[in-house]
């Protein structure tokens, strides 16, 4: 392994482990495990296959990486050193641009910090004038930082710190209009017509910030990754979820048995669950409740006449759960718990 490839590994490792306690929170269930999930898997609502943006960018940073593990025929590229540059360019432009992590991370320490969760996870962060011009205006990214940064500090999970080491809103500015050139000895944007606002970046600094960016975005895959992993070995168990209803919560997971979604079993024989495979999302009996910043659920039919076990079961009915996935035995609510 050379230098460059060691310095690589070293700081997405070293990101991996300041995501981790966001990802795989010690206390997953004070404040809903459900919304923890939903945060996670990013609940939306149904999708057809091929509306996921996240799968797609995946593949769009895989393809790009190709480009660098090649040598460029210089038959068809004058500057190959330029062109690999130019390249590491849109590569940076595309994970700063990404919604998905940002989502997920505001998501991740709203939980943590008890505010739900929700598609749209910035909007009550937003100053009264920015919730007034957010129908015609989106939120653009270093305002999604600031957010992630003030829910990093009061959660106490360091992770807004990251993106000082690779977020350059004028080096994305730069790129995203096309604004720069690549010169002998560094990269640089005149900024207006004028050039009042010219700024350079030296390759050395340049290069770093787009090593730190890779490194993010791996980190971000991996331990997002493990998260699902960790939750996937706990596939087949009914797990005690409402003690109200006695709902049992179930973790389904995809083909690398990594946690794809959950189902919640309810004592009267009907399910609330929510799946994202590549064949889209099923989502049977949840709802986003704006209001309440969660997901919530369909529970299915009241018992007429209630017996002390759960509002849905009636007093002379035993509960009645539906099958676990690929367990024949019927699920049971534990007796030690009330």
């Amino acid at each position: 392994m050379d230098a460059a490839d060691k310095a690589f590994e070293d700081k997405k490792e070293e990101f991996v482990e300041r995501l981790k306690p966001a990802f795989i929170p010690t206390d997953p269930v004070t404040n809903d495990i459900v919304q923890y999930f939903s945060s996670l898997l990013r609940v939306l609502g149904m999708e057809d296959q091929g509306w996921d943006p996240y799968v797609e960018s995946k593949s769009v940073l895989n393809d790009i990486n190709g480009f660098f593990k090649i040598d460029l025929p210089p038959e068809h590229f004058a500057d190959p050193q330029k062109t690999t540059w130019r390249i590491g360019l849109i590569l940076y432009s595309h994970i700063v641009e990404m919604d998905a992590p940002y989502e997920v991370l505001t998501n991740l320490l709203r939980f943590q910090s008890g505010n739900g969760y929700w598609p749209n996870p910035y909007f009550q962060f937003l100053t009264k004038k920015e919730q007034k011009n957010y129908s015609r205006r989106e939120i653009p990214i270093y305002r999604k930082i600031e957010i992630i940064k003030n829910l990093s500090e009061e959660t106490g999970i360091d992770i807004g710190s990251m993106f000082d080491e690779f977020y350059d809103n004028q080096l994305r500015n730069a790129i995203a209009h096309s604004d720069y050139i690549l010169t002998e000895d560094d990269f640089r944007c005149r900024g207006t017509l004028s050039g009042t606002k010219a700024f350079r970046i030296s390759y050395d600094i340049l290069n770093q910030k787009i090593m730190a960016a890779k490194a993010f975005i791996a980190a971000f895959y991996q331990i997002e990754l493990i998260a699902r992993q960790v939750w996937g070995l706990r596939k087949n168990e009914a797990i005690p979820y409402d003690p109200h209803y006695k709902g049992l919560i179930e973790i389904l997971v995809d083909d690398q048995d990594a946690m794809c979604g959950f189902k919640v079993h309810w004592p009267n024989n009907s399910e609330s669950y929510y799946q994202r495979t590549e064949k889209g999302v099923d989502m049977v009996n949840c709802l986003l409740d704006e209001k309440g910043a969660k997901v919530d659920f369909f529970v299915g039919t009241y018992a007429r006449t209630p017996g002390p076990f759960s509002p849905l079961v009636e007093h002379d009915r035993e509960p009645a759960y539906t099958k676990l996935d690929g367990v024949d035995e019927l699920p049971v609510w534990p007796n030690d718990i009330a």
